[in-house]
């Protein structure tokens, strides 16, 4: 997560609580503006944006903004650990080694969650362990 999250956490040494919200604020408005036509600049979020990502970018917010005060990894393992619940609801989150493996993997897949643990508990042990 370090290589991922350590410039943008830098940045935030400096910058106040509000700096941050005008900073995904300016991002969203950027990119749905980025193309000039249509003049209906949203439209690239309803036509051709993925609702998935655009959804997992607003939901990372409120996590991302914990990195003033905790670690890069921290921060991560927190939002994989809220992404898989919400994902799967009732499956608590595995606890051995594989967890990031595992949790990430969910997240990624964007739905079929359940699907997904069966395919990874039933894959070979170094395939386990190269996730």
């Amino acid at each position: 997560p370090g290589a991922m999250l350590e410039k943008f956490k830098g940045v935030l040494h400096t910058a106040t609580p509000a700096d941050l919200a005008f900073y995904f604020f300016h991002w969203l408005t950027d990119l749905s503006g980025a193309e000039g036509r249509p003049l209906a600049g949203a439209e690239k979020f309803v036509l051709r944006f993925p609702r998935a990502v655009l959804s997992a970018f607003l939901w990372s917010i409120p996590y991302l903004q914990q990195l003033t005060g905790s670690s890069e990894t921290e921060v991560v393992e927190r939002y994989l650990e809220a992404r898989f619940a919400n994902a799967l609801p009732d499956v608590l989150p595995p606890t051995d080694g594989t967890s990031i493996a595992v949790m990430r993997l969910v997240v990624m897949a964007q739905s079929a969650g359940a699907l997904v643990v069966e395919a990874f508990r039933q894959s070979p042990k170094i395939v386990q362990q190269l996730l």
